[in-house]
């Protein structure tokens, strides 16, 4: 199993989730969701989201990235099961 990334409470990961894998994450929060997206994958494949990962009061959640989905709502649940499979 691959060691997990700890989110420190009150940072952000911008990531992509593709095929139930976190596979691109970065700590980079200077970047936009489509400046991460364009310099990770070119165009967002239609089997991929977008979004962050953030910790805040220990509780880690996935969260919508309003610039591909209008919307900052907490991602659906196989989403945060990918993010809780690769960060703590």
């Amino acid at each position: 199993m691959t060691e997990r990334i700890n989110i420190p409470d009150g940072y952000y990961y911008l990531i992509i989730v593709q095929g139930g894998k976190v596979i691109h994450s970065t700590a980079n929060f200077g970047l936009s969701h489509a400046e991460f997206v364009k310099r990770k994958v070119g165009t967002l494949p239609d089997d991929a989201w977008v979004g962050s990962a953030s910790k805040n009061n220990g509780v880690l959640e996935a969260v919508n990235s309003f610039t591909f989905y209008k919307n900052q709502l907490p991602a659906a649940p196989e989403i945060q099961e990918a993010v809780f499979a690769k960060f703590c």
